[in-house]
């Protein structure tokens, strides 16, 4: 085991043990649970307790996570149906634990099938539809590339990813809608458990924004083609959500574009061990990606989307 995970399962531990109802999960058996570049996260079986504990690191927030926003919204994810039941959500010791989803067996990568991409559209128009607690933080995409932005070294940023951002942030124009959103669909963020159920975890980005970025977040995570970003689209509308596909297409790029500036904000702040050769391929592939696609995706939505219409 890596140092670090060393250095987190105890102070871990010394979190879990400092609560009646997670003391006994202290002296249990932890399992790492892989797939996060931003939190250390285990499965802890002790005797009648199936338990998965996330411990967040140091210096999320400078990223655009929120405990203290997610200690607030979990509960209400919970009664919904939309995430696990919560045992103890602590942000000053940056510790969460929830029940332990058992999964069915699969790749991935099955998060783009048809079948998960209706579900999810489902998923995401119910979480859009429920009244959030008063207080919560706004997450605004144009302000977070620019705070994400602002933060990098010189020799980091590329002024022409930035100008292209500018302007499709313009065309999609102030929150449209605010709606709860998460933020951060990805396939190791959907647990499919053995019944069947699609869940929702890891929260910590969520609070009040536009949805159309919780569909951009799924497109583009699930690196979902454009016939099946129409189908969620579709599927969004079909059950009561607003959606256009050619702002989603504006979104999907600006969503990547926030994605890499967090990547290379964690690769600037990565020690050595920390993950960092992962997040520097992550970072590369999203800006030869963005590359690409940004002449397209301005040209395209030319004469399709006017966000003052």
């Amino acid at each position: 085991m890596r140092p670090e995970w060393q250095e987190a399962e105890r102070a871990a531990r010394a979190a879990l043990a400092t609560h009646a109802a997670t003391a006994v999960l202290a002296v249990a058996t932890f399992e790492p649970v892989a797939g996060s570049l931003s939190n250390f996260a285990w499965h802890v079986s002790a005797p009648g307790q199936d338990r998965f504990v996330r411990y967040a690191r140091a210096g999320n927030e400078q990223l655009g996570a929120d405990l203290h926003a997610e200690s607030e919204l979990r509960h209400l994810v919970a009664r919904a149906g939309l995430a696990p039941r919560v045992v103890r959500c602590d942000p000053s010791a940056r510790l969460l634990v929830t029940q332990w989803l058992a999964s069915a067996k699969g790749d991935p990568s099955a998060g783009g099938c048809d079948r998960t991409i209706r579900q999810v559209a489902a998923m995401l128009c119910q979480l859009h539809e429920l009244t959030p607690p008063a207080g919560v933080r706004v997450v605004d995409f144009a302000v977070q590339a620019r705070r994400l932005g602002a933060a990098l070294p010189a020799e980091a940023v590329r002024p022409a990813l930035a100008a292209c951002a500018e302007e499709v942030l313009s065309r999609l124009g102030p929150v449209h809608a605010q709606a709860l959103c998460h933020h951060d669909v990805h396939a190791q963020n959907l647990v499919t458990d053995r019944a069947g159920r699609l869940w929702l975890v890891d929260w910590e980005y969520a609070g009040l924004g536009d949805p159309v970025f919780d569909l951009a977040s799924c497109a583009s995570q699930l690196e979902l083609s454009a016939a099946r970003a129409g189908l969620l689209c579709d599927e969004y509308v079909r059950v009561g959500g607003t959606a256009e596909l050619s702002r989603l297409d504006l979104a999907r790029w600006a969503f990547d574009y926030v994605q890499w500036l967090w990547y290379r904000g964690l690769l600037a702040a990565a020690a050595p061990g920390r993950d960092g050769f992962e997040a520097a391929q992550r970072a590369e592939r999203i800006e030869c990606d963005l590359q690409m696609r940004a002449s397209g995706v301005l040209r395209c939505n030319n004469h399709r989307f006017d966000h003052n219409d």
